[in-house]
């Protein structure tokens, strides 16, 4: 959330810029970039986990 209200830099910056221009390919494609990044995240987390499972079993 503070990287969409004071930064300079990344993805959140991109799409408050995008919608300040109404640029909405520049929207769209920080949306999209964040959905990525979010799910590849969200697998690494869920492979560690499911990891550290087997170890403490």
């Amino acid at each position: 959330m503070g990287e969409f209200l004071v930064s300079k830099k990344g993805i959140g910056y991109l799409i408050m810029y995008g919608s300040q221009v109404f640029n909405l390919d520049l929207v769209m494609t920080g949306i999209i970039l964040l959905c990525i990044v979010a799910t590849a995240l969200y697998y690494i987390v869920y492979y560690i986990e499911k990891r550290y499972e087997k170890t403490t079993h």
